[in-house]
C-alpha cells in the first residue's frame, strides 16, 4: 500500500510565552484514488464538499484564497443543510486537518470567496 508520511511543527515565542510542537509520522494510506484537489468558488451559503471518489478519507489540507483581509471562509461538517465548522480561516491562512468519515461543507463570510482543499485518502 502507498503511503504518505506527514511531519508538522509549529513554534509560538511572544515576551515570556515559549510553547513547541511537533507531531510527526503521521500517515494517509493513499491506497486507491489517492486524492481529491478542489478549488471551490464560495458564497454565503453552505457549499458541499464531494468526497466520493475516496474510498476514505485522511488528511485535509484547506487553504483560502481570499486576498481581502476581512474576508474568512469556514470548512466543517455539514449535517443536513446546516454546516457545524471545524475551522475559519482569514485570508491566507491554512490548516491540516485529519478527516473522519462523514459530510463536510464550507462557507464563505463574502461571496466569491476561494478554498483550496487537497484531501489525501485514508
Amino acid at each position: 500500500m502507498s503511503e504518505i508520511t506527514f511531519s508538522v511543527g509549529m513554534q509560538v515565542q511572544k515576551d515570556f510565552l515559549s510553547q513547541s510542537f511537533v507531531a510527526s509520522g503521521v500517515t494517509a494510506g493513499m491506497s486507491s484514488t489517492g486524492l481529491l484537489a478542489t478549488t471551490l468558488n464560495l458564497g454565503t451559503s453552505t457549499t458541499a464538499v464531494v468526497t466520493t471518489s475516496l474510498s476514505s478519507l485522511g488528511m485535509c489540507f484547506a487553504k483560502s484564497l481570499a486576498t481581502v483581509t476581512t474576508h474568512t471562509v469556514s470548512f466543517g461538517r455539514l449535517v443536513g443543510t446546516n454546516l457545524y465548522s471545524s475551522c475559519t480561516l482569514k485570508a491566507g491562512e491554512a490548516a491540516l486537518l485529519r478527516l473522519t468519515a462523514g459530510d463536510y461543507a464550507a462557507q464563505a463570510a463574502v461571496a466569491n470567496s476561494k478554498l483550496l482543499l487537497t484531501i489525501l485518502e485514508g
